[in-house]
């Protein structure tokens, strides 16, 4: 037994090599809600540009086709949509709510619903085309979205080509995702 306990703290703290913990308390764009997350490494921590995206981890920057974007945004509900812990746990494992919230994207795929941290939520994949000025893009992406004090915690990944979605590199990020306020 001590063997698989020091077994698995070793795998623990090799996993976790190469990793900075980021802390984000009272930070403007956080609704109020504080959470720590290991970055990924070799990518570029940048702000957010747009209102609710609180940082974006960015590797292969000025490389188009392999670019690949992390991002954490945090959005407030609307009001129909605010709801208790355990609504949400029933609308997305019982009535339907992963289809309603994933109805307007395309190709979504390996969609089900999870929980981090006792927080209920949902992960998917799809593609989405953006448009800027005449170029129009078409990315591949894997979204985390967990319900928090009528808050959605939004984990994103974003790339051009469908082999760079790392999904146990956005697992293992989406698993280092700690709430501290929820412990006091």
């Amino acid at each position: 037994m001590k063997k698989l306990l020091f077994t698995l703290a070793l795998l623990v703290s090799f996993s976790s090599f190469g990793q900075n913990t980021i802390n984000v308390n009272s930070h403007p764009k956080s609704k109020g809600l504080n959470f720590s997350i290991k970055e990924p490494s070799k990518f570029q921590r940048n702000d957010g540009k747009r209102p609710n995206i609180l940082y974006n981890w960015v590797k292969n920057q000025t490389d188009l086709e392999n670019r690949i974007t992390i991002s954490v945004a945090i959005k407030k509900m609307p009001k129909e949509m605010e709801m208790s812990k355990k609504e949400w746990k029933d609308y997305l494992k019982f009535e339907g709510g992963i289809n309603d919230l994933t109805a307007g994207l395309d190709n979504v795929s390996k969609q089900k619903y999870i929980v981090i941290e006792s927080y209920p939520g949902i992960i998917f994949n799809y593609s989405n085309e953006t448009q800027r000025m005449e170029y129009v893009r078409k990315t591949n992406n894997k979204c985390m979205m967990l319900f928090i004090d009528n808050n959605a915690f939004v984990l994103s990944m974003s790339t051009l080509k469908k082999t760079n979605l790392n999904e146990k590199m956005f697992l293992s990020m989406a698993n280092s995702i700690i709430f501290p306020d929820q412990y006091k």
